[in-house]
């Protein structure tokens, strides 16, 4: 496993994604080098593992990076990724024929051996197809990687307006990435949904990729990666298998065609030799395919009564394991940190008893990159006067507030002409949070906002609001305060 740099947890997203993405590519630079030496066995594996994990956390992250890794780049990477699988797929069929061979009878070897003279050529011009593609497009993607990534992390907040920390940001996604392999696991419901099995696999194999990246610094990682690896290994074996099972099919009914044909070329000859027949039926490779098909079919019924057993006893522990990564995260959070929702409303909802409300003048002063704003709440208490500066948009939000004095506030505020609204918000308990409902006063718009405890907590609309909620708005410029000042 990659060394990842250490320290990054309270780092914003895309300068950690930078940090990694570097990580990986030198290692996949340093595989690509012993690749070229031609002496590690090892080496083609490395460096197509290091592309799977760099463009694994590219995918994860691609919210906080996507304003400079184009979608022509992703597709370079994926390319590359994949320009080796053809031959690796050949490859696992030869090491499973041979590592079987002694369970065949001498008549069955005859077949195992004529499928394995066939996949050799295949194997050899697949894997010089391959190499021929990393060598010449590896060195340009290499440099496009490193200069995108380092291009995000200078500009970390011109992506999609959500910019977290590196901590909430991997607690988001180890969050969802868990909860879709629950999923994905129920999902399987039989040894032939082969689909659904590969789909779990991806989503493990993500997942533990994400988790290996805090597993120097978070020490309930490590359990759930072993957890992780074992559940990989039995999908991946369980995967080989259904491949092997389609590949040896095909080749026995090519088998079966090749002996009929020899017979029947044979037969034209008019000639009975009985010495030629019994030739042929030597020659036969369709015993040793079909035996090996059984074989393969076996394998796959104990791979999966594996899985079954994996589903009913680690996958508690599993997500048990990732329960206290993900509290181990969120203690990484920055204090002044805002998280929250918005919802387009059609109408006012029917709000419960319980409900409070204020009116509220909002002005922004003059600014570009750093806004202040001001606002007075008038309530039931009396007026009361705040200065605030937000950083960034979308779901999490660093927000710094202090209270202020009618004076500082009067002072102020005429120099927020043309940057106003108003507005009255009600203020409805719900559980654990509270609901918002602002009702502009200055134009036709009702919006509701709830503020959540960390990016990853789910949102439940209550039954008064149900009816009124057009849609969630969250991190959309036009809904944003500011944007909507006159």
């Amino acid at each position: 496993m990659p060394k990842y740099p250490k320290g990054l947890l309270e780092h914003a997203a895309a300068v950690a994604v930078e940090a990694i993405g570097g990580t990986l590519v030198d290692e996949a630079v340093a595989a690509r080098a012993r690749l070229e030496a031609g002496s590690d066995e090892e080496a083609l594996h490395d460096f197509r593992v290091a592309l799977r994990r760099l463009r694994s956390v590219m995918q994860a992250f691609r919210p906080y990076i996507d304003h400079q890794v184009t979608k022509q780049l992703r597709r370079r990477l994926r390319d590359l990724a994949r320009a080796t699988n053809a031959a690796r797929d050949t490859e696992v069929q030869i090491i499973w024929v041979e590592e079987r061979r002694d369970q065949l009878t001498p008549m069955e070897r005859v077949g195992a051996k004529w499928f394995l003279d066939q996949l050799a050529e295949k194997c050899e011009q697949e894997y010089d197809a391959g190499l021929q593609a990393i060598d010449r497009r590896f060195p340009k993607t290499d440099r496009r990687v490193r200069r995108s990534l380092h291009a995000a992390a200078a500009d970390p907040e011109g992506g999609s307006g959500e910019h977290p920390n590196y901590a909430l940001a991997l607690e988001a996604l180890i969050r969802d990435h868990t909860s879709t392999l629950e999923q994905r696991l129920l999902a399987v419901g039989g040894p032939v949904d082969e689909a659904a099995a590969h789909a779990t696999r991806i989503s493990a194999k993500r997942l533990r990729y994400l988790l290996e990246l805090v597993e120097r610094e978070v020490k309930p990682a490590r359990k759930a990666i072993t957890s992780l690896k074992n559940l990989q290994d039995i999908l991946g074996d369980l995967h080989d298998a259904q491949v092997v099972i389609g590949e040896f099919g095909a080749a026995c009914e090519l088998a079966a065609a090749e002996n009929a044909r020899r017979l029947s070329e044979l037969g034209k000859a008019g000639r009975r030799n009985d010495r030629e027949r019994r030739r042929i039926r030597r020659r036969n490779a369709t015993p040793g395919m079909l035996a090996l098909v059984q074989l393969c079919r076996d394998v796959h019924d104990q791979l999966f009564e594996q899985f079954q057993r994996w589903r009913q006893s680690a996958w508690p522990e599993l997500a048990e394991n990732s329960e206290r990564v993900l509290a181990d995260l969120r203690t990484h959070a920055p204090t002044d940190l805002e998280v929250e929702r918005k919802y387009l409303l059609t109408k006012l909802p029917d709000m419960p008893e319980g409900t409070s409300s204020a009116d509220v003048d909002q002005g922004w002063l003059p600014g570009t990159r750093l806004v202040e704003r001001l606002r007075r709440v008038k309530s039931e208490e009396g007026e009361k006067y705040y200065r605030t500066i937000k950083a960034g948009s979308g779901l999490t939000r660093i927000e710094v507030e202090e209270e202020a004095s009618a004076e500082v506030f009067e002072h102020l505020w005429p120099l927020t002409e043309g940057r106003r609204v108003r507005k009255r918000r009600h203020y409805v308990p719900d559980e654990d949070v509270t609901w918002e409902i602002d009702e502009f006063l200055d134009r036709e718009l009702w919006l509701a906002e709830v503020e959540l405890a960390s990016p990853s907590m789910p949102v439940t609309i209550p039954g008064w609001l149900e009816a009124a909620v057009e849609r969630e708005v969250t991190g959309e410029p036009e809904y944003v305060n500011v944007n909507l000042a006159q």
